[in-house]
């Protein structure tokens, strides 16, 4: 009976200071501060896969950052991530924004389409919501005196003036067509390309329309052929300028082609190798020039798959951003957090990153890339700086 006990006592003992350490570890789990961060890309339909490649970027920047053990006032934090899907559709985006209002999420990275980004900018602004985009390049995005509205990517009002220099002074061109989807990104880039070659005396032989929803190009294609450009410049995305370049050369047009941000697989699978020669602009660095180059090989381990779009990094900063400035502020509240993001300076993936009065970058670089063969060779790299 006392060699029971005996055994007993250490037995029961040890169970209560095991017991003991789970009530604390449950308690300590109970006291960790959940932060919520909303994401915004199209996650159906055509632009998808762009919507996910950059809602794995955000959820690794999540991931890494609790890691680190962050805290606010003393107490854990768990950044949390929250996607939803605006369809590329700036009413639905309206109607996304909202719902991030609802749920006084700390801030938002997106949206992806420029359309987008501006029509839930109302929604923000009067929720105090900072939205910090990796991809909306419309100068309008930042130019509506939003002030909770951020980028931490180029703009087209450069961009598109670059575009057009390098049309000018690198092509030489003497005959340009400009084709635009009438969507803010699209328009906007091909109005800055217009108002650039203009002022240089080049001629703009024809200025067409589609929609990003056309699939057709025939029409407005072979209207340009009959004016013999020897550029065209097409304000839309990389899927569509795929199927663009292949008609023009079905059509056996051989003007060069050029835009905005083309420099992806997109758009090398959809040009099945039509593609020779296509000049694009690209906010940002070339990949192997960015600071942290090892963030391809990251994305890759973590999701099984290989990074196919440029916004996987923009993604990642953009979350980054909102990240620092709600431990910057040590708060989770929607309004500290936007007044900490207007402050940020920071390095990231991409560079240097540190807000103007607008909310564009304080420094962007932007490249442009010629494809030869099967690569996006870069041919240009220029530095913008913000006001």
């Amino acid at each position: 009976m006392n060699c029971l006990t005996t055994t007993l006592k250490p037995f029961v003992a040890g169970a209560l200071v095991a017991l003991g350490a789970l009530c604390c570890q449950g308690a300590q789990a109970e006291d960790a501060v959940v932060v919520r961060i909303g994401f915004a890309a199209p996650l159906t339909g055509p632009s998808a896969a762009d919507g996910k490649e950059m809602e794995n970027a955000a959820r690794l920047a999540i991931e890494d950052a609790n890691e680190r053990h962050p805290k606010i006032v003393d107490r854990a934090v768990s950044f949390e991530l929250v996607p939803l899907d605006d369809q590329a559709d700036p009413r639905v985006a309206s109607q996304v924004a909202q719902r991030f209002a609802d749920m006084s999420v700390a801030g938002v990275v997106g949206h992806f389409n420029s359309g987008c980004s501006i029509a839930a900018s109302n929604v923000y602004d009067d929720a105090h919501i900072a939205e910090v985009s990796p991809s909306s390049t419309s100068a309008t995005y930042t130019l509506r005196g939003k002030k909770s509205s951020f980028r931490v990517v180029g703009q087209d009002a450069v961009a598109g003036a670059e575009l057009g220099r390098y049309i000018v002074e690198d092509l030489q061109a003497k005959r340009v067509a400009i084709i635009d989807d009438r969507t803010d990104f699209g328009a906007g880039l091909a109005d800055r390309v217009n108002d650039f070659i203009t002022r240089r005396h080049v001629a703009i032989v024809a200025r067409e329309y589609v929609t990003d929803k056309t699939v057709d190009y025939s029409a407005v294609l072979t209207r340009i052929r009959s004016q013999s450009a020897d550029v065209v410049v097409f304000g839309g995305f990389d899927a569509q300028a795929g199927q663009i370049v292949r008609r023009m050369r079905s059509l056996g047009m051989s003007a060069t082609l050029a835009g905005e941000g083309f420099n992806n697989n997109t758009f090398l699978n959809l040009a099945r190798g039509d593609g020779e020669g296509t000049v694009t602009v690209q906010p940002g660095l070339p990949s192997d020039k960015m600071p942290a180059k090892d963030f391809p090989s990251r994305y890759e381990a973590r999701f099984k798959a290989k990074l196919e779009g440029f916004q996987g990094p923009y993604a990642y900063d953009a979350t980054s951003v909102i990240v620092q400035a709600v431990l910057a502020a040590q708060s989770a509240k929607a309004v500290d957090v936007l007044q900490a993001v207007r402050k940020t300076s920071m390095g990231g993936l991409t560079g240097p990153i540190a807000f103007d009065a607008n909310g564009d970058l304080a420094v962007s670089p932007y490249t442009v890339y010629r494809l030869t063969g099967d690569r996006w060779v870069d041919a240009k790299v220029f530095v913008a700086h913000g006001k």
